[in-house]
């Protein structure tokens, strides 16, 4: 469908994306572009045209804080209606008035769907008030059900116990009504059991902890850049990288789109990967770096073959969330947020000491956010993380850089 720009609004946007207008004409290609750059043009299509309505998925994933920071204001200010999926909590936060929930319960048998006219954070609030008081009214009902049911329980073999020993009629047909209204208590509390408060669960909870790993002593450098030259074939992307990782570290890089963030990690991980003492966890961007498509889950994370092993991969896979039939598909049938989980869980199997991740966050739903950043808070060796996430950022990284043309830059949490 054709479809007319407003080229006046198409350079303004442009220029405030910060994304040179001098490449829409030039014989730059779209596969060439950066995932950021990508979803910028995109944007900047839809942007330019008198639209009514607008649907957005994942809007910020890839985008470089500035241009974040600029969307999340465009959105909050526009007086059109925007529907938006999206994983990021801030720009959740920031910007949607009204909240549809869509999620897979009962071992992903039923779907369910909220729809509250609430922002985000008092729809979380909200969510997580509403777990605790129908958690404690379904231990509650159970624990009285069981009380009732030893009590149930007690009479019932007593009055069995006379019926078998009396031998007089009279008794016994006292006995035997008894036990007839005995037994129609019992069908009642069956019945009431089926009617009880059920016990809530969190479809997308993450039940993962990094095991006691080696760490590195804590003033241990780990890695040591002088004067790097950061290039993809002869484009030089960053000059004059100077940089340190200690061997406790968690670490920060943000950076504009295009600028080499990933090609950065990518450079890390080649000095990082033959180095003693180090295990190496990676989660690269782009999965299908690392992921074989046509593996299962099992064939993924299994090193051994043995059946202990076996045994603890499907008791892990199962804590997050994984069915029976889902451990045993092709990984190309799983969700990006399945993937994540995968190399996830492959870093804690393995037992890594430094981690390089990209966008560890981008994958997952804002209700697990929470657990992703205690599980990473709680990891007791050193990473380097490429994120655009605020609250990642600020609440689980000590040390923040920014990458630019010229190298990197600390920034302060504030900042972002």
């Amino acid at each position: 469908m054709e479809v007319e720009l407003d080229y006046n609004k198409l350079y303004r946007f442009a220029q405030e994306f910060h994304f040179e207008s001098e490449r829409f004409t030039s014989q730059q290609t779209i596969a060439s572009l950066s995932g950021g750059e990508l979803l910028k043009i995109q944007l900047l299509k839809i942007l330019s045209t008198d639209w009514d309505l607008l649907f957005l998925d994942e809007p910020s994933n890839d985008l470089d804080l500035d241009t974040l920071i600029w969307l999340e204001n465009f959105l909050q200010n526009t007086p059109r209606t925007v529907i938006f999926v999206s994983h990021d909590e801030s720009l959740l936060s920031h910007v949607a008035t009204k909240i549809i929930h869509l999620e897979l319960i009962k071992k992903k048998q039923e779907a369910r769907t909220t729809v509250r006219n609430l922002d985000y954070e008092n729809y979380s609030q909200e969510r997580q008030e509403t777990f605790k008081k129908q958690t404690k009214d379904a231990k509650k009902e159970r624990e009285e059900y069981q009380k009732a049911m030893a009590k149930h329980q007690r009479v019932k073999q007593s009055v069995e116990h006379v019926l078998r020993h009396t031998h007089d009629s009279t008794a016994g047909r006292l006995l035997a009504k008894k036990m007839k209204n005995i037994l129609s208590q019992e069908k009642r509390f069956n019945r009431e059991a089926t009617k009880m408060t059920e016990l809530p669960t969190q479809a997308d909870a993450i039940i993962l902890e990094f095991p006691a790993i080696s760490p590195l002593p804590s003033t241990k450098r780990v890695l040591t850049i002088q004067q790097m030259c950061l290039k993809i074939e002869e484009h030089i992307l960053v000059r004059n990288i100077n940089f340190e990782l200690l061997g406790q570290e968690k670490i920060g890089i943000i950076g504009k789109n295009g600028v080499g963030k990933s090609t950065f990690l990518k450079e890390l991980r080649h000095l990082l990967k033959e180095k003693r003492g180090i295990t190496l966890g990676y989660m690269p961007q782009n999965y299908h770096d690392i992921l074989n498509e046509v593996d299962s889950p099992i064939d993924f994370l299994t090193s051994t073959g043995e059946a202990i092993e076996r045994e603890k991969i499907l008791t892990h896979l199962a804590s997050l969330q994984f069915t029976r039939n889902e451990v045993h598909h092709p990984i190309s049938q799983l969700s990006g947020g399945q993937k994540a989980k995968l190399l996830l869980l492959k870093m804690v199997l393995d037992q890594a000491n430094v981690l390089l991740l990209d966008e560890p966050t981008r994958n997952f739903s804002p209700t697990s956010q929470p657990q992703i950043r205690k599980l990473f808070t709680s990891y007791t060796g050193a990473f380097i993380t490429v994120s655009h996430d605020r609250t990642f950022l600020k609440e689980v990284c000590q040390k923040i850089y920014c990458l630019t043309e010229t190298g990197l830059e600390q920034v302060r949490k504030e900042q972002l």
